[in-house]
């Protein structure tokens, strides 16, 4: 095997030391005949130790670090240094020069012959990207990039290090033997090296890329490819940039730390850090954020959530639909949080039970004497919500004059002001909900069918929860937790029987409704578990499952027909009338009055 030498000539020697310096690490090559350490190349700034810049300078490691004394005394590379390994003490702490504490870290490079020691400060991000990262184990040098302490990348290393032996420029070659992802520029930004672990990162070959410009070889995006040539032409000694996104072939998002060449101002040394594990953890962490007011795993659930991701991808207006209580609220929040409009507005707007003016005035805002009561110019929701997104609920109850309003915002992105001729524009995605059958709206008229294909470009329907059955322990024990904690009650389980009740209730109310159960119980509950007795008394007096009167209108009966019979079916109750036909208070009172039904 060809021998390892650390000769330099004085180009070499001198670029060696700036770049040592750069990195901001001490160096230290062992005497074979006395066995002492010697300081190579220049001391740190945070040196302890005054007046030991010398090469000829020795080590004396007994009075100042007694932890280092022991490492090597121990380190089987010290003792046999004809083997070609590589050692790292862990980190430990020491006195720095103002009176308080730097936390220090030894790498012992055994190169044949050779014994090179490496002493790093491990600067104030060490402990942060410790805790974040908690796999990552070794901190290298100054940029702070992360070399996995196992077999393959002593392996790799060790591979590194053989390569090294034929480049005769050790400057580089220790950028390969400490896993760096490194670019050198010169001063015409073109590439004089990239190191081997920046070759994978980057998925580039390195014959393609010595003697060109970054700008051909880096796989940026255009826009990414602008913000670097910009830092790059920026005189600070030393910038992140990034994160940037590349494709190798699979997404890699990277961070680059920028370095002037100390001998060279025009020239850079490019510390590439992938952070493709970071970006993934935060992206889940982002996502589960947003979903976690959604319960539930079942089938038809897991659908809902995929539909919620492929329609946030797009900026399409969306349909909700699905019977009252079962949360389309909630996943029109869920569709904002994980869009592209997250970071904007986030409104709500029920349409249910108000006027045309009141509501016209609500959505598009009024100017100054409109109408009595117009004190000021007021904006309305769309404008609100500029470049987020506007949850319309209970979109079956516009009254036809605001569904033609509607229309024209969704189809020219403009908003005029009640008493206002000046068109304003707005940028706003429409989400949409209702529990209504618009499809049957439209045959009969009260229902635009123009709007109808405007707002269910995209379409999501909810499950009632007695077709999720299975979901009922996950939504009560949920809701349990949330309940007690903010009531202050002690009650932590549910009866099985409790938990047999609640499964064999038919939930006309759906989600809404089971949660409002929960909540009676816990108020009625004295101990810490809930018994059956603790259940509002329709569920207690429900026996079986039965298969409850759908959402859908019985077929053959007109809607005052069936508004009659379900105030029938409820003995004259108008709440459990509305629960019965799936629509709120408000619009039952309100379809009462417009299809003139006097029931006593």
């Amino acid at each position: 095997m060809t021998g390892y030498s650390t000769q330099l000539d004085p180009s070499d020697g001198a670029l060696l030391s700036h770049v040592l310096s750069m990195l901001d690490i001490a160096v230290f090559e062992r005497d074979t005949s006395s066995g002492a350490f010697r300081l190579r190349g220049l001391a740190p700034e945070w040196w302890p130790i005054r007046g030991e810049d010398d090469p000829s300078t020795v080590l004396d490691l007994e009075p100042w670090s007694p932890f280092l004394r022991e490492y090597l005394a121990r380190d089987h590379s010290v003792r046999n240094a004809e083997q070609r390994t590589i050692e790292k003490s862990g980190p430990w702490t020491e006195p720095d020069r103002q009176g308080g504490t730097m936390t220090l870290e030894a790498t012992v490079l055994s190169l044949e012959s050779k014994t090179v020691l490496l002493i790093e400060r491990l600067g104030a991000g060490f402990e942060q990207m410790r805790a974040i990262v908690q796999r990552a184990r070794d901190q290298v040098l100054a940029e702070g990039v992360a070399v996995k302490a196992h077999h393959k990348t002593e392996t790799r290393l060790s591979n590194q290090l053989e390569a090294s032996e034929r480049t005769k420029d050790d400057a580089l070659a220790l950028l390969q033997h400490l896993g760096l992802a490194a670019i050198v520029l010169d001063e015409q930004e073109r590439i004089t090296f990239v190191s081997d672990h920046g070759l994978t990162i980057l998925g580039i070959l390195s014959e393609e890329v010595v003697g060109r410009e970054w700008e051909e070889v880096l796989p940026l995006e255009k826009q990414d490819r602008v913000a670097l040539r910009s830092i790059l032409q920026t005189p600070s000694p030393g910038l992140i940039a990034g994160p940037f996104c590349i494709k190798n072939p699979h997404p890699v998002w990277i961070e680059l730390g920028i370095h002037r060449d100390p001998r060279h101002g025009g020239r850079r040394i490019i510390v590439v850090n992938d952070r493709t594990e970071l970006h993934v953890l935060r992206r889940e962490l982002n996502e589960q954020s947003s979903f976690q007011d959604l319960v539930g795993k079942s089938p038809a659930m897991l659908r809902v959530y995929q539909l919620v991701r492929d329609v946030a991808s797009v900026d399409a207006t969306v349909l909700i639909e699905g019977e009252t209580g079962t949360g389309k609220e909630l996943i029109a929040r869920a569709i904002h949080s994980v869009s592209g409009r997250r970071d904007k507005p986030f409104i709500a707007a029920n349409c249910a039970g108000l006027t045309d003016s009141i509501l016209t005035s609500q959505l598009f805002g009024h100017k100054r004497g409109a109408f009595t009561g117009a004190v000021s110019d007021q904006q309305g929701l769309f404008e609100a919500a500029e470049g987020g997104t506007l949850f319309l609920d209970e979109i079956g109850d516009i009254p036809p004059p605001v569904q033609t309003a509607l229309l024209r915002v969704l189809q020219e992105k403009e908003i005029t002001r009640l008493g206002e001729a000046r068109p304003r524009k707005v940028n706003v995605r429409v989400v949409a909900a209702t529990h209504h059958n618009l499809s049957e709206d439209v045959v009969r008229g009260s229902f635009r069918a123009d709007l109808l294909y405007r707002i269910r470009v995209a379409r999501i329907q909810l499950p009632p929860l007695r077709e999720r059955r299975e979901d009922i322990p996950l939504l009560a024990h949920s809701f349990l937790r949330t309940i007690c904690a903010s009531a202050g009650k002690p009650v932590d389980r549910l009866n099985p029987e409790t938990l047999h009740r609640l499964m064999s209730y038919v939930w006309p109310g759906n989600v809404r409704e089971l949660r409002s159960a929960i909540e009676f119980a816990v108020i009625s509950c004295k101990g810490t578990e809930l018994g059956p007795d603790h259940l509002p008394p329709e569920i207690v007096g429900a026996s079986t499952v039965s298969s409850p009167s759908p959402w859908v209108p019985l077929q053959g009966l007109d809607e005052k027909a069936r508004f009659l019979a379900a105030l029938s079916d409820a003995k004259g109750n108008r709440t459990e009338a509305a629960k019965r036909l799936g629509v709120s208070r408000a619009t039952f009172y309100r379809r009462l009055v417009e299809l003139d039904i006097q029931f006593h």
